[in-house]
């Protein structure tokens, strides 16, 4: 199954958007970079995983860390605050996570 990297992001984004609210048109730009990505990142990970060139740890790994780079930047240049940016993060994935999920055929997310 391939992931529809355009129908993840538009998905992953109204998730955050409902998060973050009033301060969605400070951040926009950043979290449309960032789903964009992210969702690049899955497909690039089913991929991988399909081809057998990374385990399921391994492609968790991957995730984590592109959690943490979305973090990292949300907080560094959006000047939001640590909780506000852990949970649209956590809804964006988690309004994804069956599609994601499915395609890898473990529960990555």
């Amino acid at each position: 199954m391939s992931l529809d990297v355009s129908a993840i992001a538009v998905t992953m984004l109204a998730a955050a958007k409902g998060v973050v609210g009033e301060t969605w048109p400070a951040t926009q730009t950043y979290f449309e970079s960032e789903t964009k990505i992210f969702a690049e990142r899955f497909a690039s990970i089913a991929k991988l995983r399909a081809d057998g060139l990374i385990t399921e740890f391994r492609a968790k790994r991957h995730i984590q860390f592109q959690k943490e780079s979305w973090e990292t930047m949300l907080l560094a240049v959006a000047g939001l605050n640590q909780i506000m940016v852990e949970e649209a993060l956590n809804a964006a994935l988690a309004a994804v996570s069956d599609v994601v999920n499915a395609a890898m055929g473990f529960a990555l997310l």
